[in-house]
């Protein structure tokens, strides 16, 4: 097995050949005059990538990919809506919002197909008096059942009456060591000044949907190049699996003392996916949403925790 994965290493950028600055395009031999520091250019002609490959010299990726666009403005500005009114304690957000500029773009992303092996160690509460101590630890629902459980111990307690002992058992700590395999298609964001299009963990393109890029499907929508290479797209792809890896670690202990993390990367794809950028402001805060327009899933975004008012 590869060394354990480092999460306190900086990314590295892989260094890639420059980019020529004058060139025909391999595929249709339209003029390209990409700017400086690009890893991948869309030809404006044909939508073919180009990218320096490992010889040193400018060829078409071969591996590109699109998703259509199912959305309209409406129904980006729809489901963006939905997203931002969602949860108990959020009320009439996207009603009381001021809606701010609507973008559709076709964004590159590298998809890397990453495997996770995680070797980890942590304790759990068990016994009586367990079940509440590990709601403590879980997601929102858990906890407030957790708390629901010990209110209603503490009350059959008090109900016994002040002369009666009543004995509270303690959760036994059990000790656990385990193991997490993991395989995950990882998009990584091509673009360096995008860092707000990077998806949340865990969401992941309707890859079945998936055809050979076209421009012409395009629509006529602006088609982004990138600064990103493969290879860094990798670093950076290993580094989410690691907090996947985590995460799911977290799932399975209260507390978690130590993880080793092996993630092996793969060869992957580049995928064009029509993205919706959406700007608002809620009580003078600007923040946005990023919508996917193949499936109308909110990719990344900012909402305000408690809006009830």
């Amino acid at each position: 097995m590869s060394q354990p994965y480092n999460p306190s290493a900086p990314v590295q950028a892989a260094a890639s050949p420059p980019m020529p600055q004058n060139f025909k395009c391999n595929s249709c031999g339209g003029p390209m005059k990409p700017s400086a520091g690009l890893a991948l250019v869309v030809c404006e002609y044909c939508g073919a990538v180009t990218t320096m490959g490992a010889g040193g010299a400018a060829e078409v990726f071969q591996k590109h990919f699109m998703l259509n666009n199912k959305l309209t403005n409406e129904t980006a500005m729809e489901s963006g809506g939905k997203w931002l009114n969602k949860g108990i304690f959020r009320r009439k957000v996207a009603e009381r919002s001021e809606l701010g500029a609507v973008t559709l773009r076709y964004v590159p992303y590298w998809v890397v197909p990453t495997s996770v092996v995680a070797d980890f160690q942590g304790t759990k509460n068990a016994g009586a008096g367990g079940g509440a101590g590990m709601m403590m630890h879980g997601d929102g629902k858990q906890k407030a059942a957790g708390a629901a459980l010990f209110a209603l111990t503490m009350a059959a307690a008090a109900a016994g009456g002040q002369n009666r002992n009543v004995q509270v058992n303690q959760p036994q700590v059990v000790r656990v060591r385990d193991r997490i395999q993991l395989q995950r298609n990882i998009p990584v964001v091509a673009v360096r000044g995008y860092a707000q299009y990077q998806p949340e963990d865990g969401f992941t393109f309707e890859l079945s949907n998936k055809m050979n890029f076209d421009k012409r499907q395009t629509g006529g929508v602006d088609v982004q190049s990138g600064d990103i290479s493969e290879a860094e797209a990798k670093a950076q792809a290993a580094a989410l699996a690691h907090k996947f890896a985590e995460r799911e670690a977290k799932k399975r202990v209260d507390n978690l003392e130590s993880i080793q993390v092996y993630p092996t990367t793969y060869d992957g794809e580049l995928l064009h996916a029509p993205v919706w950028f959406m700007e608002y402001a809620h009580k003078g805060k600007q923040m946005f949403i990023l919508i996917d327009g193949g499936s109308g899933q909110v990719m990344n975004g900012e909402r305000p925790a408690f809006a009830l008012w």
